[in-house]
C-alpha cells in the first residue's frame, strides 16, 4: 500500500472520531438541564400562609397575614416589603395601650410635621370584613371619609374597638410579639402642641425592616 493510500485512511478515520464526538457533545448538551432563567418559565407561586417579620427598635413583630380576607391589600403589602419600602419609616402615631401607627415614607425625614401624609403612590380598593378589631388586629390607615382601603400606612389595635370594626382593611393580625407594640404604644410623647404632633412620640420608634416568609 503506497503512502498516499495509507494518508488517505488516516484522514478518513479522523474525521470519523471528529464527528462522532460532536454528535456526542451535541447529545450532551441536549440532555443538560434548562435554566429556569433563561426559559422564561414562572416561578411557583408560594405554598403556606404569609408571615411578615417587623424588626423594629425595640423587638420582632410576627404578623400572619390574611389573604383569604383581603387579598389586594396582603399582596401589595408583600409587594412593598419586598423592595424595602417600609425600611426605617417608623410607627408615628402610638396611643397608649391601644395602637401604633406607621410605615409613612416621609417618617424617615427629620420633619415631624409632615409624618402621616405619606403614601406609595398607589391607593388600594375597599376591602372592608367582619373581621373585628381586637387585641393584634392589623389594618391599613386611610383618611376618615375617603373611596378607598388605604395605601401604605398600617396600624395595629392593643385593644377591642367595634367603632373601627368594617371601616378598614383588616389584613393581619399579631401571632408573636404583642409586647413590642405594647412597648411602642407606650413612648413618651412629644411636648409640641401643634395639631399635626398630637400622639407622636418624643423619640423615633423605628421600623428597621419588614420580611415575609410562608409557613
Amino acid at each position: 500500500m503506497g503512502k498516499s493510500c495509507v494518508s488517505v485512511l488516516i484522514c478518513g478515520f479522523l474525521a470519523v472520531i471528529w464527528l462522532a464526538s460532536c454528535s456526542s457533545e451535541q447529545e450532551a448538551e441536549q440532555q443538560q438541564p434548562t435554566d429556569p432563567g433563561v426559559s422564561g418559565v414562572e416561578e411557583a407561586e408560594p405554598v403556606g400562609t404569609p408571615v411578615a417579620s417587623v424588626e423594629t427598635g425595640k423587638g420582632i413583630i410576627v404578623i400572619e397575614l390574611l389573604p383569604e380576607v383581603a387579598p389586594s391589600t396582603v399582596d401589595r403589602f408583600i409587594e412593598l416589603a419586598e423592595v424595602g419600602f417600609y425600611n426605617r419609616t417608623t410607627f408615628h402615631r402610638v396611643m397608649k395601650d391601644r395602637m401604633i401607627q406607621g410605615g409613612d415614607p416621609y417618617s424617615r425625614d427629620n420633619d415631624p410635621y409632615n409624618d402621616g401624609q405619606g403614601t406609595s403612590g398607589k391607593y388600594l380598593p375597599e376591602e372592608f370584613s367582619s373581621v373585628p378589631f381586637e387585641k393584634g388586629t392589623v389594618a391599613m390607615g386611610r383618611l376618615p371619609g375617603s373611596d378607598n382601603g388605604g395605601s401604605c400606612q398600617f396600624f395595629v389595635t392593643l385593644k377591642k374597638s367595634p367603632e373601627w370594626d368594617g371601616q378598614y382593611n383588616v389584613f393581619g393580625k399579631v401571632i408573636e410579639g404583642i409586647e413590642v407594640v405594647e412597648a411602642i404604644s407606650r413612648a413618651p410623647l412629644s411636648k409640641s402642641d401643634h395639631p399635626s404632633m398630637k400622639n407622636r412620640p418624643a423619640g423615633k420608634q423605628v421600623i428597621k425592616s419588614v420580611s415575609v416568609e410562608y409557613r
